[in-house]
């Protein structure tokens, strides 16, 4: 779409009469725009039924670059509709796609306002959805979730929001489970238990998880060794 997005901008802008309105072949809700026998660009169905173009029509200047305007901003908003089809994304990603693809800020300005409107954009339910996958499937710790979700532009109150909603007997759940399918086959009593330790703990603050949840998930799968339980035993009491 960015040549299309250039197409527009490099539009010299000449007054005349639509001498011809043709559909596009593979684009069917497209259709290239003619005036006084020139091809001067495609437009969008919806920005001809607004304008209401039809041969015939006359349009001088100020009208054309109302209507190059218009199927610029229809063109942005597709886009980040097509952006949106592959996955959730905050405002600040949709913002930094859509200059990558030329458009001006405030045309990126209106499509967001338009996107907010109908509801296809919420940077609050974004990090809350983000957070619950975060922690459900990838399993990942609070202060991992919480530099991504600040990677991905979104408000210091969004974040803090999403953050307090994390269940905290899941996530310490999720870091047990994480070093028990890590290192439980190879704890044993006579194990190297502090070199055992080392790892599990850069494994988790690798996978974002604080200082009280990894400190609390290592102790309770190492005081399993000094109790003298075997590894399936470690595993059943901490799920019971």
């Amino acid at each position: 779409m960015d040549e299309e997005v250039n197409e527009l901008n490099e539009l010299p802008l000449k007054e005349g009469v639509i001498t011809k309105i043709e559909r596009q072949k593979r684009a069917k809700d497209r259709y290239n725009l003619y005036i006084e026998e020139q091809y001067v660009f495609s437009i969008h169905e919806d920005v001809l039924i607004k304008y209401s173009l039809a041969k015939g029509t006359a349009i001088d200047e100020k009208e054309l670059k109302a209507i190059v305007d218009a199927q610029d901003k229809q063109q942005a908003y597709l886009d980040a509709i097509r952006l949106l089809s592959f996955r959730l994304r905050s405002e600040h990603e949709l913002k930094a796609r859509l200059r990558q693809k030329n458009y001006e800020l405030p045309t990126i300005e209106d499509t967001l306002d338009r996107l907010r409107r109908e509801q296809y954009i919420d940077d609050s339910l974004f990090a809350e959805q983000l957070t619950q996958q975060r922690i459900h499937s990838a399993k990942k710790g609070r202060n991992w979730i919480k530099q991504e979700l600040q990677q991905k532009g979104l408000k210091s109150e969004h974040i803090t929001s999403a953050i307090g909603q994390i269940d905290e007997q899941m996530e310490y759940s999720n870091a047990y489970n994480l070093i028990y399918k890590k290192y439980g086959s190879s704890l044993k009593p006579d194990s190297d238990v502090q070199n055992i330790k080392r790892k599990a703990y850069a494994l988790l603050q690798r996978r974002g998880y604080n200082s009280s949840v990894t400190n609390r998930a290592v102790r309770e799968l190492t005081d399993a060794v000094s109790r003298g339980m075997d590894n399936e035993d470690w595993k059943i009491e901490f799920e019971e």
